[in-house]
């Protein structure tokens, strides 16, 4: 008898702890996506539709929505992001979405990062708010929300659920960034000729300011005569409208990347001068 009470009372325990580990209908995701030089981060529960009426119905117009189930989504970044000119500073925030039927919705983002729902949702804690027009879309069964539409200094928040999407664009201050980390870098004085020779080529293919390339450049070149920075100042040189020039400059890079054994850098330099003499 005490034998049997004692397995009873195990297999409780075990029905006890196998209680906690059960399928969510609505399944927490993590995502994470570089804009630029800026790390940011979503966190959301996904309901599916599961054959209801989403927005008018489960999901009233005109009141706020915690952007999917359970605890509201989260939007973490971290360095500053604008949306609609509004400069919100790194950190988390929870993102509130209020369905409009025919009219504009508004997203917002909301300091409030405890709560569990909307209950306690408090206007006055907002950070930014933007009004984005409804589309209709493809059927979306379990909700998404994603970073899209991706390019150095920005992209759009685009949430999608049953036959509706949203698509809200923020924007970065990238370069201010990136001229900062080259600033930084110089100062520190370390590898200066990599330091040069990659500011060059953020300032010829992300600035398209040639003569700041072709300065850093030369700046490169002068510390330490390399294949690649050679290359780039060919490069530049060509986008500088002197293809005669380039050519000469390139095949110049050629021969130093043969004789620092780099064959890959020299079939490519080789391969672009072909293109040039066409």
């Amino acid at each position: 008898m005490k034998k049997s009470f004692i397995v009873g009372l195990l297999s409780l325990s075990l029905l006890s702890a196998n209680a906690q580990e059960l399928p969510k209908p609505s399944p927490l995701c993590s995502s994470s996506q570089v804009v630029g030089l800026t790390n940011i981060k979503l966190e959301y529960s996904r309901p599916s539709v599961k054959d209801r009426k989403i927005f008018g119905a489960l999901v009233p117009y005109g009141k706020v929505w915690r952007l999917g189930a359970n605890a509201p989504t989260m939007l973490t970044t971290d360095t500053p992001i604008m949306f609609d000119g509004q400069t919100v500073e790194p950190g988390t925030y929870a993102v509130f979405a209020f369905p409009m039927e025919k009219e504009a919705w508004k997203i917002v983002l909301n300091t409030d990062i405890e709560q569990w729902g909307a209950g306690n949702y408090d206007e006055a804690k907002n950070v930014a708010t933007v009004k984005v027009k409804p589309m209709e879309n493809a059927h979306t069964e379990s909700l998404s929300i994603t970073i899209e539409d991706l390019n150095t200094n920005g992209g759009s928040l685009v949430i999608a659920w049953a036959k509706t999407k949203v698509s809200v664009p923020f924007s970065l201050k990238t370069d201010d960034i990136a001229i900062k980390n080259i600033e930084d870098a110089i100062a520190k004085g370390e590898d200066l000729d990599k330091v040069y020779a990659r500011a060059a080529g953020y300032y010829r293919e992300s600035k398209k300011d040639l003569k700041t390339a072709m300065n850093y450049t030369e700046k490169s070149l002068k510390i330490k005569e390399s294949h690649s920075a050679m290359f780039l100042k060919a490069r530049i040189t060509f986008d500088l409208g002197d293809k005669k020039e380039a050519i000469q400059i390139a095949e110049k890079a050629s021969t130093m990347a043969v004789a620092a054994e780099s064959q890959g850098w020299a079939d490519y330099i080789n391969e672009t001068i072909a293109e040039w003499k066409k």
